[in-house]
């Protein structure tokens, strides 16, 4: 398969929802397969993070970037939190999404463009394996949006490398992607870098970053609920402007 741009066709059933994933081949010939493998949709210990969540940050209104098929967001109304969210994908928002988020809190957006809500909306804005997607050249500006909207908090969890034992690559829009080399793009992972890396882009001056908040985080929930989150990197940041 020959690529050369991620579109939001790419995050398919297969991507979501298929049992096995989606299918690729390495450069040696071997067969296999990546996705999330949740035909419902659900995420085993979302309670338990937006419980943490609510601990820490005690939102009364959240935003939830990048939010796939809606299943943080009817989590956290469950827990009495007014979230809303969008996603790229068609089929995540339409056909894919989670049973108990009402189509009225999800929306098809692409985070590229101006996000369709007033500045400061958010007490807490979340981004869940969202950064790594964007590419470089669109960072800048998806970046600027997350600031704008959000009121006082921004939880991130990104995946990173540590840039020593694994390297990391920025790829462009428009270069072919390595499918076959690196099977971290069939995850459509275009900017994986490290923690360093994330935390100057999201250095502001009326924002602080917080690792007090994010150990608390950590303090509050068993490690195999968050078990991939501990290999990447969670930044939170406190708005104090």
């Amino acid at each position: 398969m020959s690529l050369k741009e991620f579109t939001e066709g790419w995050y398919d059933h297969q991507y979501f929802a298929d049992e096995k994933g989606k299918k690729f081949t390495r450069a040696n010939g071997t067969v296999e397969y990546w996705g999330y493998r949740s035909p419902t949709g659900d995420i085993g210990g979302c309670d338990r993070v937006i419980g943490a969540w609510k601990t820490m940050f005690k939102p009364e209104t959240m935003l939830d970037v990048g939010t796939g098929r809606g299943t943080v967001i009817a989590y956290a109304r469950e827990a009495g939190i007014e979230a809303f969210g969008f996603d790229w994908s068609k089929w995540a928002v339409g056909e894919g999404r989670f049973a108990r988020c009402k189509p009225e809190w999800l929306i098809r957006h692409d985070a590229t463009k101006r996000w369709p809500y007033p500045d400061k909306s958010f007490d807490l804005l979340t981004a869940l394996d969202l950064y790594e997607h964007i590419y470089a050249e669109d960072l800048d500006f998806v970046v600027s949006q997350t600031f704008r909207v959000a009121r006082k908090w921004i939880f991130l969890e990104i995946a990173t490398v540590d840039g020593v034992k694994e390297k990391g690559y920025i790829l462009k829009k428009g270069e072919p992607i390595p499918l076959a080399e690196d099977g971290r793009t069939w995850a459509g992972h275009v900017t994986v870098e490290t923690e360093s890396f994330w935390l100057e882009r999201f250095d502001r001056e009326d924002w602080i970053p917080r690792r007090d908040m994010v150990n608390y985080f950590f303090a509050l929930l068993a490690p195999a609920t968050i078990k991939n989150w501990l290999l990447n990197t969670v930044i939170v940041l406190e708005h104090i402007g």
